[in-house]
């Protein structure tokens, strides 16, 4: 391991060489190297089965996390249905994450979520409410629905991955 330390690489323009110490031979270098390299060279073959092992349930990298911005219209209770552009292996039930984006300017901010339980291997329900950014509360006993679904089209952010 000595030697490991004193081996200098010199370059220049013209040319490169492994410079090794006197007594030294390139080949005791290179069994040096190859000894001190294999326990790195066993962990990345153990991480490449363990992705060869995940890609094989027909999941892909392409497929296993879709990332999109998209433009729903929610029917009168909030609701709209996604479809993924590329669907997963049957059974297989990808988390989803959704952000419903907010107008410029506006006095209320939009909320998305997922319903519970309706995350597929091909769909999700995705809920849209409007919330007013600031709440008054009135004294006079009158009831109000500050929240409000959202039946009108707007942007949502959603992630959708499948489990490891």
């Amino acid at each position: 391991m000595r030697w490991l330390a004193l081996l200098a690489f010199v370059a220049t323009p013209a040319h490169a060489q492994l410079v090794s110490p006197p007594g030294v031979t390139i080949g005791q270098v290179q069994a040096l190297m190859d000894q001190s390299i294999a326990p790195v060279l066993a962990k990345a073959d153990s991480a490449m089965t363990k992705a060869d092992a995940a890609i094989a349930d027909g999941l892909t990298s392409a497929n296993r996390q879709q990332a999109l911005r998209i433009q729903v219209t929610p029917d009168a209770n909030g609701r709209a249905v996604f479809t993924y552009p590329m669907p997963y292996v049957a059974g297989t039930k990808p988390a989803v994450t959704t952000t419903a984006e907010t107008p410029n300017g506006a006095t209320y901010r939009n909320d998305a979520s997922v319903e519970e339980n309706s995350a597929t291997n091909t769909q999700v329900v995705i809920l849209v409410q409007r919330v007013p950014k600031t709440i008054v509360v009135s004294l006079l006993g009158a009831v109000t629905n500050i929240i409000a679904p959202v039946t009108t089209p707007v942007w949502i952010n959603v992630l959708v991955r499948a489990p490891v």
